[in-house]
C-alpha cells in the first residue's frame, strides 16, 4: 500500500468492473513506501477551484505532517509530499476541450516530466532504499500496519475493500477525521461513484454517436485514431517533438467543438453525475461532514498550533 493509499490515479474506467479493481488495488498494495509519488485520497478527473480546492489543499498537507509526525515517532523519517498537478489525462478524462490548456501544455508531457523529476529527487524514496532490509520491513509496517485488515468499506457495485486500522496511514487520517471507519466507508464510495460517472458518460450512445463524428474530423485533419485516448497514447509514447504533440492537441480540441463530443461530454457529465449524487447523497454527504469537521483540526496541525 501506498503511504497514503487511496488516490486513484486512473484515467476514465469503462467498466463497472474497472471501479472495482482500481479500488482494491488502491487499498490493498501492502508493500510500498511513503513518498512513491501518490497523495491523499482526490477527485481524479477535472481540477477543484476555488474554496473546495483550498480545503482540499489544507486537509492533505495537514494529513501529511500527521503521517511525518507519527513516523517519527515510529523512528523513523519522513518529508509531505505535495499535491500533484492535474495532467492532461485527469483534467480532461473524456476529450481535450480547451485550447489555452492544450497550446499550453499540448497532452501535459511536460507535467508528466515534471512529476517524473520531483519522484527522482523525492527524498522519501531515497531515505527508504537507504535502509537495511529489517529497518524497510519495519518501516512499512509502523507506516501501513501489520496487513489489510481492521477497516473495511462495502463498494457500491458490490463486494468490499479492507485496509489496516494500525499504522501510520490510519493513525494521520484517525487523528484528522475522527472516525476512521466512517471516512474509509465515505471516501471509498464517492471515488467509486466518481469513477462509475465517467463510466457511464463514456458507455452512452450520445457520447458514442459524436465520438465517431470526432474521429472523423480527426481523419479529415490527417490524424487516423478511434478516440481521444489514443490520440492521447500517440502523443505521449514516443519523443515526439514537442510542436507536433501541441498541433495534435489541438486538433483535437477543434474536432471536439466540430463535432459536439466536447458539449456532448459535458452534459452527459452533468446528467450521470447528478444522477449519481442523488443516489450515493449519504455517502457525499458523509464525506463533506467528516472534511468539514476536520478543518479545524487540519488548521491547528499545520498552523503548528496543536502537537499530534
Amino acid at each position: 500500500m501506498s503511504f497514503v493509499p487511496l488516490r486513484l490515479r486512473s484515467p476514465a474506467l469503462l467498466s463497472v468492473v474497472a471501479v472495482i479493481v482500481v479500488v482494491i488495488a488502491a487499498t490493498a498494495c501492502w508493500d510500498r513506501w511513503p513518498g512513491n509519488g501518490t497523495g491523499s485520497m482526490r477527485t481524479a478527473h477535472a481540477p477543484r477551484h476555488g474554496s473546495t480546492a483550498r480545503i482540499e489543499r489544507l486537509l492533505h498537507d495537514a494529513e501529511q505532517l500527521l503521517l511525518r509526525s507519527c513516523m517519527r515517532r515510529a523512528g523513523f523519517d519522513y518529508h509531505p509530499v505535495p499535491g500533484e498537478p492535474g495532467t492532461g489525462e485527469r483534467a480532461f478524462p473524456y476529450v481535450l476541450d480547451d485550447p489555452a490548456w492544450a497550446g499550453r501544455h499540448g497532452y501535459g508531457r511536460d507535467l508528466q516530466q515534471r512529476q517524473r523529476e520531483r519522484a527522482r529527487r523525492d527524498p522519501n524514496g531515497a531515505y527508504f532504499r537507504s535502509l537495511s532490509a529489517p529497518r524497510r520491513a519495519q518501516a512499512l509496517l509502523a507506516a501501513n500496519g501489520p496487513g489489510p485488515r481492521g477497516v473495511s468499506a462495502t463498494l457500491p457495485t458490490g463486494g468490499a475493500v479492507q485496509r489496516s486500522d494500525h499504522g501510520c496511514v490510519s493513525d494521520a487520517q484517525r487523528r484528522l477525521y475522527g472516525d476512521l471507519k466512517a471516512w474509509f466507508q465515505a471516501s471509498t464510495t464517492v471515488h467509486a461513484v466518481d469513477a462509475m460517472r465517467r463510466a457511464r458518460v463514456v458507455a452512452d450512445h450520445r457520447y458514442a454517436r459524436d465520438l465517431a463524428v470526432w474521429a472523423q474530423c480527426m481523419r479529415s485533419a490527417g490524424h487516423p485514431y478511434a478516440s481521444p485516448g489514443q490520440a492521447r497514447a500517440a502523443a505521449l509514447s514516443g519523443a515526439e517533438p514537442r510542436a507536433r504533440e501541441t498541433a495534435l492537441a489541438l486538433a483535437e480540441v477543434r474536432c471536439a467543438e466540430r463535432s459536439g463530443l466536447a458539449g456532448t461530454a459535458r452534459e452527459l457529465d452533468a446528467r450521470h453525475g447528478a444522477a449519481l449524487r442523488r443516489q450515493y447523497r449519504g455517502a457525499i454527504a458523509e464525506k463533506a461532514r467528516l472534511q468539514t469537521e476536520a478543518l479545524p483540526r487540519a488548521r491547528a496541525v499545520v498552523n503548528g498550533a496543536g502537537r499530534p
